[in-house]
């Protein structure tokens, strides 16, 4: 049985609620060609990632799982289970066309109520979705930081960055970090285009630094489709694991054993990265503002 959802508009479709008014919002693709899996594939992505968050993308390592599960889920119930299913299926893969999803299910689907090998299907919708992504390849040669986890103090975890070579002071690290944060972007593991303002502080019983994302507007930074259990705006995917990358860059000269229980916590540094909003950009920009106006001031008298 081919599986084409009809009561959800397609992905892209820019007008109306996430379900059409009526019943009728059918793909484009024939039912031969859902079944068979025969895709005019398109060679851009159906999902838009601004510019300032295109960085080179990897396959999610839960996709495959993922795909697996909604096609056996869907062989276990009646025909709205695999409607139910083909729609999770088709959620999983954001960056084809709708259609090409709903081929995908409904051929790997057919070959597994078949005996088939549909994992080989699965296979190659994961590897699609990821090539449709518009962030581009990683350079050759660019090894990204590693954090390594083990068993900590008690009951905490030890985290060792792949740089770390014993405790250092803050301000040579910063040194490194930045140099480290162009070399990420020059190899496409970050964003073109941005900016990272690298700073340390030094305080009785320790030291930190803070790397601030800027260049990512709210607008870019913020999912206008997925709202939290609060009612905002969900940072998009690409904002999360761009966090995520500058922070391990951030830490892999680090060394900390930490367990929160038992007020532990032994750290080389304290590391945090984070993208400046909106609100914080136009703070820094006023502060810089009032220091030039105060130096130009006491420059004329």
């Amino acid at each position: 049985m081919t599986v084409i959802p009809l009561n959800r508009q397609p992905k892209g479709v820019p007008v109306g609620g996430q379900f059409a008014a009526t019943a009728h919002a059918e793909p484009s693709l024939s039912l031969a060609a859902a079944s068979h899996g025969r895709h005019a594939a398109p060679t851009s992505s159906n999902r838009h990632v601004p510019e300032s968050l295109r960085m080179a993308h990897f396959q999610d390592e839960r996709l495959v799982p993922d795909l697996e599960w909604a096609i056996e889920c869907s062989l276990k119930g009646d025909a709205m289970d695999a409607d139910y299913y083909c729609e999770s299926f088709s959620d999983h893969v954001p960056h084809l066309q709708v259609e090409e999803a709903y081929g995908y299910f409904n051929k790997a689907r057919t070959e597994a109520i078949n005996g088939e090998d549909w994992k080989a299907t699965i296979a190659e919708a994961a590897a699609a979705d990821t090539a449709r992504h518009p962030g581009g390849a990683l350079k050759e040669g660019y090894v990204p930081p590693v954090l390594e986890h083990q068993p900590g103090y008690q009951q905490g975890t030890l985290t060792t960055g792949s740089k770390y070579t014993g405790y250092r002071n803050a301000t040579d690290i910063c040194k490194d970090i930045r140099a480290e944060l162009k070399a990420a972007t020059e190899a496409n593991y970050l964003p073109a285009g941005l900016k990272y303002s690298v700073t340390n502080e030094k305080y009785s019983g320790g030291q930190s630094i803070n790397v601030s994302i800027q260049g990512v507007t709210d607008a870019d930074r913020l999912d206008p489709t997925e709202l939290d259990h609060r009612g905002d705006h969900k940072p998009m995917k690409e904002a999360v694991e761009l966090q995520k990358r500058v922070e391990a860059i951030t830490n892999a000269y680090n060394r900390t054993n930490i367990d929160s229980q038992s007020d532990y916590y032994n750290v080389a540094y304290w590391g945090r990265a984070e993208i400046e909003t909106d609100r914080s950009r136009q703070f820094r920009e006023d502060e810089a503002a009032k220091r030039k106006a105060a130096r130009d001031a006491k420059q004329t008298r």
